[in-house]
């Protein structure tokens, strides 16, 4: 009986520890500000992706053009 009793206390122990770790919010504003950081890093890289594309595509060759149409 002694066995059981240890086992049942110990297992009430461990219920008691994960409803209480389950439980605790102290971890909230980490995650939330990792999202804000992922967010702002996606966001960075599809805007810097969309200004090389504007400019490789339209912007420096037209200035090529100019260029070589004032000295060519």
């Amino acid at each position: 009986m002694r066995v059981l009793n240890k086992i049942k206390i110990s297992a009430l122990r461990t219920m008691n520890r994960a409803r209480t770790i389950l439980a605790d919010d102290k971890g909230d504003f980490y995650i939330s500000d990792g999202v804000k950081i992922i967010i702002a890093v996606v966001l960075g890289a599809l805007l810097l992706a969309a200004l090389t594309n504007i400019f490789n595509g339209t912007v420096i060759p037209r200035i090529t053009r100019e260029i070589e149409a004032l000295f060519g």
